[in-house]
């Protein structure tokens, strides 16, 4: 469910910010952990769906595979 949520906002909006994202899967979803969206993150990245990149102040950026 995250997972599919993630991707439908990814190709709606293009790369997005971690917070970005957790505060949109909030909206939607309503209770959300920082945890369960890490983990959900990086599930997909394993396999292959996104790419999580390190941008500077110690943010991420999040974009489709």
């Amino acid at each position: 469910m995250i997972t599919s949520k993630i991707v439908d906002l990814l190709e709606r909006k293009g790369p997005q910010s971690l917070e970005n994202i957790h505060k949109a899967l909030k909206k939607e979803i309503g209770e959300l952990s920082r945890n369960e969206l890490n983990r959900a993150l990086m599930r997909m990245e394993i396999h292959g769906l996104v790419r999580v990149y390190r941008i500077p102040r110690g943010k991420h950026r999040v974009e489709l595979a």
